[in-house]
């Protein structure tokens, strides 16, 4: 056999071929059943909704801001976890953008981006394998089996399971052999362009997998530094000095995407996570890497490599097989996976790693096949076949490829046996034909049972998108006649159930986002000032006003979308349409957009949330500036009211309730002078559940408040809770509570009867005017005082007063306010992200210098001449 270099065109052929035979399980599901290429959880509720909505955002040359961002919000920053400064994601925008023009795409709906996925995974997959290609014949694997090995981690079980989640993961497995191609060729032939693009395109990429991609490759280059093969010509110490050169303009290239991608983590607050990790993982189901792992499946052939000892001569060999082992080992410890996500929650999220090593030990096993001794190809098949075929017996799933085993292994031992070498090689090919077809049953059955279960299955459909239940025709249409009716920065109140992304996705401003990271004010604003109740307990959403009147109307909501049976409506919105399916209301004690107010309390000075929003009525609320006017303290009913056990016990110091299961709590009964004083009333509490560690729930008059379990990644620890109650005609709070034993607290109880909010002179005396990053407001009138607007301040938010720009106060905790006077005719708003043309600048100058340090680098060779010993000579096939 010779060593047949292949042409770039065919080589992208046949890497298109591959990718496409690895989907075909999928687009046949497609066609077949509408099967979409998308998880219905995170891929439904975020990846697409935010494609969509950045792809509208950006082909609208609009880059940073707007106010239809949840309630507001730098989505460049934000987003850089997913999608906005995507190498991958702008790629694909691009050529959706090219083919719109000649074929008008619905760009504007979900299901062209759940079609999408297809055409963008198979991309991907193609690209990963051509990149893989290249490093695996750089560390001198031979064509063919570069090519299996290529296929095996770009059609692996992880990487179908990051790419039907969570898109963005899966980009990292194009990347990681790019990194490792331009170590390789530093180290090999100290030639640094590749490794200098490759680490810009990982920090430009994402920020969140650029930390994992830079852990790996330190330590793959320390191992590379510390045992040389004979191919390396660049000295130890040579080594370390350009590396770092070249990762500093690296990293100076992706100075304009990767400096907000760390700045919107690090200003992301969450809790820190404390619960003791253990040091091994329960050795269950999950944790058979052989069989049926939910993550990664390690294909069976590995163990035969692994136990193929005389190839451990060959360095590369021996590198893989090592690197493999201490991978599949480390598998089993959460501490890594706590490591690999930042010393947080642990994450099996490196473990694309374990199938990227063992792939390219099965390829150089391939590569050495016919070299095995009969004796130890049947020897080195035992443990394998033991461990499949007990999994297979023992494990309540059977696998259809568990049979594909004794196949291949009869059709590897043809090879070795026959002495004819055309015989020889047609079964070699079928060797290799039969692992790709291995690993494709492998992956098609682990999607059927791990991916596509029964509980995700029917949700997994073009049918589920165009229901009732995440984006109808009639929702679409009741929201555009509501927009029609919106003035600028007015808002509509409502989701699809659980679907905090609605927004993005049918295209109005709505209260509600679902995303990883958002700006820590907001968590401040929801759960500490003003103790807002998201009835699902998430550190990654947030979601309306619990029904709380007084907010709605700060926030500009002039319109409410409930469902039928859905009785969580604020005072003061009445009902305006009512189709059997969907009830409308509008917001009748609505305040102004722009306000001007002298009023200024400090932040310091208000001690509960029903204080805060009256202070924000009637003025503004600063943490900068001095208080000029005081507020009418709300007064703490809960000494007028008797509270009881129901269903439960106190069991030390009316502190730590004991409530029966299934589920009991507390009665608290109003008198008859306070129910027909308020309208609503605010019961402020600290809940948190001691025993058992379980999921639970609180529920206040009907409405239920789902709280994770203690020890859970996504809980907020936010335990200090405020439920707005509706004046109950019978006079009683009912609070209940999931079995179990709480330690629980009422701080108070306040009454609202909303005449500060009736006090509010609604009169316009403005005209706004909104265009993303550019929002105007025109006074017809003004006067002395603080112009204050619901437009979420951000650091980097500018106002330009007549022209002349002034400094924007964050005022009322979220919203923006700037100075103005009585001769004050226009306000206008900008924003561009902080330090953005200096950092745009640093990814210029780092060009240039990469470009320079390149070209006048004396390391940089036409003709490299490799060292080869008598008995090491080339691998050939």
């Amino acid at each position: 056999m010779n060593n047949k270099k292949y042409s770039p065109l065919l080589l992208t052929v046949i890497a298109l071929l591959l990718a496409i035979f690895g989907h075909s399980f999928y687009i046949y599901r497609f066609f077949k059943d509408g099967t979409i290429f998308t998880g219905p959880n995170d891929g439904l509720e975020q990846m697409l909704p935010m494609q969509l909505y950045l792809y509208d955002k950006f082909t609208s040359r609009e880059f940073f801001y707007n106010l239809d961002f949840g309630l507001g919000g730098d989505y460049y920053t934000d987003l850089a976890y997913y999608y906005s400064t995507s190498i991958i994601f702008f790629i694909n925008m691009l050529a959706v953008r090219f083919f719109d023009l000649f074929f008008n795409f619905q760009v504007d709906t979900v299901t062209f981006w759940a079609k999408n996925a297809f055409f963008i995974s198979i991309a991907k997959s193609t690209a990963g394998i051509l990149a893989s290609y290249y490093y695996f014949r750089k560390i001198k694997m031979t064509p063919l089996p570069a090519l299996l090995s290529g296929f095996l981690f770009l059609t692996s079980a992880i990487y179908f399971r990051f790419t039907l989640y969570w898109s963005f993961f899966s980009d990292v497995f194009i990347f990681l052999p790019l990194l490792l191609l331009g170590i390789e060729r530093y180290i090999q032939d100290e030639k640094k362009g590749i490794f200098i693009i490759a680490t810009a395109c990982i920090f430009i990429n994402n920020f969140y997998f650029a930390y994992y991609q830079v852990l790996f490759g330190l330590i793959y280059f320390v191992l590379r530094n510390i045992f040389r093969s004979e191919y390396d010509t660049v000295k130890r110490g040579k080594q370390w000095i350009n590396f770092v050169i070249m990762a500093v303009l690296g990293l100076m290239v992706s100075a304009f995407a990767f400096f907000y991608g760390a700045k919107s983590f690090l200003q992301n607050e969450r809790a820190p996570y404390n619960v003791k990790i253990p040091l091994f993982d329960p050795f269950d189901q999950n944790a058979n890497i052989f069989y049926d792992n939910y993550l990664v499946i390690v294909l069976f052939i590995t163990l035969q490599a692994l136990l193929t000892f005389k190839f451990y001569k060959n360095y590369f060999y021996r590198f893989f097989a090592i690197m493999s082992i201490a991978l599949m080992l480390l598998s089993f410890t959460p501490f890594i996976d706590s490591v690999f996500n930042g010393f947080s929650a642990p994450q099996k999220r490196w473990h694309y790693l374990i199938t990227f090593f063992t792939s390219g030990l099965i390829g150089f096993y391939i590569m050495k096949f016919k070299e095995i001794s009969i004796q130890n190809y049947l020897y080195s098949l035992i443990p394998g076949f033991v461990i499949v075929f007990m999994s297979h017996h023992y494990i309540d799933k059977a696998v259809t490829w568990v049979w594909l085993l004794p196949v291949i292994a009869i059709i590897g031992l043809i090879v070795l046996i026959v002495k004819d070498d055309a015989i020889k090689q047609t079964f070699y090919y079928l060797l290799i034909a039969m692992m790709i077809i291995l690993n494709w049953d492998i992956v098609r059955v682990h999607n059927k049972l791990d991916n596509y279960n029964p509980g995700i299955d029917e949700r997994a459909k073009m049918s589920y998108i165009e229901s009732s239940v995440y984006d109808s025709p009639l929702q679409r249409q009741i929201v555009d006649e509501l927009k029609k009716k919106l003035k600028p920065g007015e808002r509509i109140d409502w989701r699809v159930l659980e679907q905090d992304n609605t927004p993005m996705y049918q295209n109005f401003n709505g209260v509600s986002l679902y995303s990883s990271i958002f700006d820590g004010s907001l968590i401040d604003f929801y759960y500490k000032q003003l103790k807002i109740n998201i009835k699902e307990e998430s550190l990654s959403r947030y979601s309306t006003f619990n029904s709380r009147s007084n907010l709605e109307s700060l926030m500009n909501i002039r319109y409410l979308v409930r469902k039928s049976y859905q009785t969580d409506i604020p005072e003061n919105f009445k009902l305006i349409a009512d189709n059997g399916k969907y009830k409308i209301y509008e917001n009748t004690k609505m305040i102004p957009f722009a306000r001007i107010t002298s009023n200024v309390v400090n932040s310091k000075d208000l001690t509960t949330p029903i204080d805060r929003e009256h202070a924000m009525i009637d003025g503004i609320v600063s943490d900068r500036l001095a208080t000029n006017y005081k507020i009418n303290p709300a007064q703490n009913l809960l000494s007028e009211m008797k509270v009881t056990p129901s269903g439960a016990e106190w069991i030390a110091d009316n502190k730590t309730l004991k409530v029966n299961p299934p589920s009991g709590g507390l009665v608290i009964d109003i008198p008859k002078t306070l129910l027909k004083q308020y309208k609503d009333f605010y019961v402020d509490m600290h809940v948190q559940l001691q025993s058992p560690v379980t999921n639970h729930q609180i529920n206040i008059n009907g409405y239920a408040n789902n709280r994770l379990f203690q020890t859970s990644k996504y809980r907020t620890h936010y335990d200090d809770l405020m439920y707005r109650v509706k004046s109950p005609k019978n006079g009683k709070i009912l609070i209940g509570l999931t079995g179990g034993t709480y330690q629980l607290t009422i701080n108070g109880i306040y009454g609202e009867d909303y005449k500060t909010l009736s006090k509010v002179n609604q009169t316009n005396n403005y005209t706004f005017t909104d265009k993303g990053n550019k929002m105007t407001v025109q006074l017809k009138s003004s006067k002395d005082g603080y112009l204050t607007v619901p437009i979420t301040y951000r650091d980097g938010m500018r106002a330009y007063v007549d022209g002349k720009k002034v400094n924007v106060e964050r005022a009322n905790y979220i919203m923006s306010a700037v100075k103005v006077d009585e001769n004050t005719k226009t306000v206008e708003f900008r924003y561009t992200p902080p330090y953005f043309y200096l950092m745009v600048a640093i990814s210029l100058i780092g060009i240039i210098l990469s470009v320079l340090y390149t070209r006048n680098s004396s390391g940089e060779r036409k003709k490299i001449k490799y060292v080869f010993s008598k008995n090491k000579k080339q691998e050939l096939v």
